[in-house]
């Protein structure tokens, strides 16, 4: 890099699906030098990118490791060597887009050898469940983060799990707000104008019941099956429900299918409680948001997921567990929704239960709207992108 002039800029990315390349490119605009994404999977990209990228023709391998007393665990197992040698060669400053698994060593690894920096972009679980993960995943994922020159932290839990599990002193963080697909997503929203009344009808569901909708890939640690049991028990309590699981199988081979799920449910008697559609479109999914009521989440691990961003801006009440990044944030207890233990059936059934007061619902429901839209700034996200490359860079 020659004296004065902007770093080049190479971001380690797992593909280039709608949310990432929109966050790149806000970042793009307004970096005066070259900015490139190496995403490590091959898949869609769209069009009119200001930027380039590395294609990649990599198909994702995954596997999944869970154990009693630990926390659940599911990886990419592919690396990306070439991508992750190109990364580092082509670039100053090398930016792992929250990701520490193979690729991320790989490219750690090599931009240390070439003497160049690397920025982490992370987002945690909280301290303690992240120190129930694997010694191996932790030692592993440490050293990672130890050869990073700055941190990005993108949420408030963060720093806290950097600092007391990783040991990474408070001066090397950064923080950058998660947009989390926020902007977008409120534009599926916003494009909406039939009334909620309408759209219920259109997915055949009561006006006098409450429907709780679960969004996410269908796998165990999401606490999939422990809403099957809170679905049973509630069921014997009341029939003014129901739940509605929007997503696809996981690509990982051991996962059960979406008909496994509705076996389970027909074993349970519930079947009429609770529905598996599989995945939909963005902008059905907009529409599912607008007319149900309340957001469930119990999941075993998570960091800040994007649906609960997506249930928040439609003005949903959240439910989620205390292993999710987003407890006491996003997810603040009887203020913009409900915080449960993981693997805890009683509990979720005692949130589902509370929410059933449709007053209740509409001010925990308002409450994280604004919380969501006070958080979810990409303007704030971008500046802390662009401090983090000034810093890394001088």
């Amino acid at each position: 890099m020659s004296h004065g002039a902007p770093p080049r800029v190479g971001f380690l990315v797992y593909d280039l699906k709608p949310f990432t390349a929109d966050y790149l490119a806000r970042i793009a605009r307004r970096f005066p030098g070259r900015l490139r994404a190496y995403p490590i999977l091959d898949g869609p990209v769209p069009e009119g990118l200001p930027y380039t990228y590395r294609p990649s023709r990599l198909a994702g391998r995954f596997f999944s490791v869970r154990r009693a007393g630990a926390t659940p665990e599911g990886f990419l197992s592919s690396i990306n060597w070439g991508g992750a040698w190109a990364c580092a060669r082509e670039n100053d400053v090398v930016i792992l887009s929250g990701i520490q698994g193979g690729s991320a060593m790989a490219v750690t690894l090599f931009a240390r050898l070439l003497g160049r920096s690397v920025i982490s972009v992370n987002q945690t679980l909280p301290p303690a469940w992240e120190a129930r993960r694997r010694w191996w995943i932790r030692l592993l994922k440490g050293w990672v983060l130890r050869q990073c020159r700055v941190h990005l932290t993108q949420t408030p839990i963060t720093r806290a799990t950097l600092s007391q599990v990783y040991g990474i002193p408070e001066e090397r963080m950064v923080d950058a707000p998660f947009e989390a697909g926020a902007t977008a997503f409120g534009h599926y929203l916003s494009g909406i104008t039939r009334s909620r009344e309408s759209l219920r009808q259109e997915f055949g569901w009561s006006p006098d019941e409450c429907v709780f909708l679960f969004v996410g890939t269908l796998l165990r640690f999401k606490g999939v099956l422990t809403l099957l049991d809170a679905v049973a028990d509630l069921a014997q309590r009341t029939d003014r429900f129901r739940v509605i699981c929007i997503g696809e199988k996981a690509a990982q081979p051991d996962e059960p299918a979406i008909d496994d799920y509705r076996r389970l449910a027909s074993e349970r008697g519930i079947a009429g409680r609770i529905g598996f559609p599989g995945s939909r479109p963005l902008a059905e999914l907009a529409a599912a948001y607008l007319a149900a009521d309340a957001l469930l989440l119990p999941t075993q691990k998570d960091c800040f997921p994007k649906v609960l961003v997506e249930a928040a801006l439609a003005g949903l009440p959240l439910v989620t567990t205390s292993a999710c990044g987003a407890a006491g944030a996003l997810v603040a207890d009887m203020e913009t929704g409900c915080v449960i233990p993981p693997d805890d059936p009683v509990a979720l059934t005692r949130a589902m239960t509370t929410l059933l007061d449709p007053a209740l619902r509409q001010r925990l429901g308002e409450r994280a709207r604004a919380t969501c839209l006070a958080f979810c700034d990409p303007d704030k996200e971008t500046e802390g992108f662009l401090t983090a490359i000034q810093r890394a860079a001088t």
